[in-house]
């Protein structure tokens, strides 16, 4: 009987997932999961996180036993153990998807499509929904997307048999993994967990989340992404169970429904540029922002990593950060005053941050952390924006997104007898600095600074020539403060799978496909930052400033 070992990685899961089940409608299968150094101790890898994984290993464990089957746990290098393993299992070959998350995956993948074609065995990769291989422009992309995300769930496998004779290695605990557990509490992880997550989420919030999304203390969000991350459901099950909910007619519903499809979209899309572009893990799209050299002040960075700026909002979401991890109570908009915070007004390497991130994030995605980042440093997505998106962290920002003062005053309890009209200011007070940084000065420099760095490609037709190319230097960053199992690295590199854009032979056609990834396709002006009520009255004439607005 046929055997296919079926590999996961970022897809925990036995729902809508295609390679699971063409392999069990094949025959036997040997489902299994390679702990790799490389990415357990990679230098943007959090305890956090790695937990959450191994939870929702558990959980898929458990899903494979309803079937009649189990997982195989391996530990090493995925490029000597899996060949090994199709070797001992006289398997016919292997199955997984896709992943473009990380430059480090697609070496590997490169290099274990070379190691098993010299062992004479098979590999089949299968693409996610809405993976393009392909330069497309982004309108397009984002018909593909609705299209993939329409086509009928891949069915659940009525059975997973897995072959009794074959053993598997214990799932470690985090300990065993290098890890300590740093007291963020981990959410469930299971694609049971996940539904129920959005079920409460459509009967409990999806009322208030297209207008309370930008308010920290309202938890208006799902909660889903640490599974969206790790593939515990899939977004095509997420986006079609928000378009099956019923809206009854309801404006603020429709509107909330719509909110977070868009949100799913805009996810992908970031995934999609890092196919195209890898080297955006590593470095700015334009190189002029790196050339030019960043400003490090490691007293502003200690002081807006631990939560002591002297900016309660900038201190609330530093704070919140560390404690939860993020996922639920760090909204977008939190994130985006806390990012643009360090990058645009004390001068950072927005690499910096994400770095920070994704060491704590529950739910930390690449793609979307980094890609973000760079979007609130203003070093990408600015082709034709003669406009830069600074956030005031004073009592704009809390009139804004926390007009009651509640998360401030849960974060920093220093603060709890200042009122939320003086919390954007406080007082002086024993035990709170008072603020790093000058609001007005450092945004004056900073949009002298972008303006001057914009105006070589600044509504350019053609990008090609201004954009950065991947490094000959693969190294991530933040290896020299946090260390990491980086050997890969130093080995020469021939390709990457999948593979990128060429850049050096791209047509003119491609070229201006690509363009429309780094362009507003909705004409956004700069907010004003008028003090808005806790709970706004809905109004169907209005559109929520979104921070992503600009991806369509």
């Amino acid at each position: 009987m046929n055997r296919i070992l079926v590999w996961f990685r970022r897809d925990l899961r036995v729902a809508d997932h295609e390679p699971l089940l063409r392999a069990a409608t094949r025959g036997l299968v040997v489902p299994v999961f390679v702990f790799d150094r490389a990415l357990v101790h990679h230098p943007e890898t959090g305890s956090a996180r790695v937990a959450f994984l191994l939870a929702a290993l558990q959980a898929l464990e458990a899903d494979l036993r309803a079937l009649g089957g189990r997982l195989i746990v391996r530990s090493g290098d995925p490029v000597q153990v899996l060949p090994d393993l199709v070797q001992t299992t006289q398997a016919d070959g292997i199955y997984a998807y896709t992943d473009v998350e990380r430059i480090y995956g697609r070496v590997r993948d490169a290099r274990l499509n070379a190691a098993l074609a010299q062992r004479g065995m098979k590999m089949r990769w299968f693409e996610p929904p809405a993976s393009v291989d392909t330069a497309m422009a982004y309108p397009q992309y984002r018909e593909l997307w609705h299209r993939d995300m329409g086509q009928p769930l891949v069915p659940t496998p009525q059975q997973v048999s897995v072959p009794p004779e074959i053993p598997s290695d214990p799932l470690p605990t985090l300990a065993a993994l290098g890890h300590q557990a740093d007291g963020k509490p981990i959410p469930p992880a299971s694609t049971a967990a996940a539904r129920t997550l959005l079920q409460d989420f459509l009967a409990e919030k999806a009322d208030r989340y297209y207008w309370q999304l930008s308010y920290p203390s309202a938890e208006a969000t799902t909660g889903l992404s640490p599974h969206l991350k790790f593939g515990v459901i899939s977004v095509r099950e997420c986006v079609q169970t928000v378009r099956r909910a019923p809206d009854h007619g309801d404006h603020r519903l429709r509107r909330s429904h719509q909110q977070l499809i868009s949100r799913l979209r805009w996810g992908s899309g970031f995934t999609q540029r890092f196919r195209y572009l890898p080297q955006l893990e590593l470095r700015s799209l334009y190189p002029v922002f790196d050339d030019d050299g960043w400003a490090f002040d490691p007293d502003l960075y200690q002081a807006w990593q631990t939560g002591h700026t002297g900016y309660p909002i900038v201190d609330a979401a530093a704070r919140c950060l560390l404690a939860t991890g993020g996922y639920l109570a760090l909204n977008f908009r939190t994130r985006a005053i806390y990012a643009s915070f360090l990058s645009n007004l004390g001068g950072l390497d927005w690499r910096y941050g994400a770095l920070h991130f994704m060491r704590h994030l529950i739910d930390g995605d690449c793609p979307i952390d980094h890609y973000q980042w760079a979007m609130q440093a203003g070093v990408t997505h600015c082709v034709d924006k003669t406009w830069t998106r600074i956030y005031n962290p004073g009592q704009v920002a809390v009139d804004r997104c926390d007009p009651e003062g509640e998360f401030i005053k849960r974060w920093v309890p220093e603060l709890a007898d200042v009122p939320p009209q003086s919390l954007g200011h406080p007082p002086t007070l024993s035990g709170y600095p008072a603020p790093i940084l000058n609001y007005k000065t450092a945004r004056q420099r900073r949009v002298k600074q972008l303006e001057a760095q914009r105006r070589p490609f600044l509504n350019a037709s053609n990008l090609q020539p201004f954009l950065a190319t991947l490094p000959d230097d693969l190294t991530p960053f933040g290896t020299e403060i946090h260390g990491g199992d980086v050997a890969w690295a130093a080995a020469p590199t021939a390709t990457l799978f999948p593979p990128p854009l060429a850049l050096e032979t791209l047509g003119l056609e491609e070229a201006q496909a690509l363009r429309t990834w780094f362009v507003a396709h909705v004409n956004i002006l700069p907010s004003k930052g008028r003090r808005r009520p806790k709970a706004p009255a809905p109004d169907p004439n209005l559109r929520q400033l979104s921070l992503l607005d600009d991806q369509g």
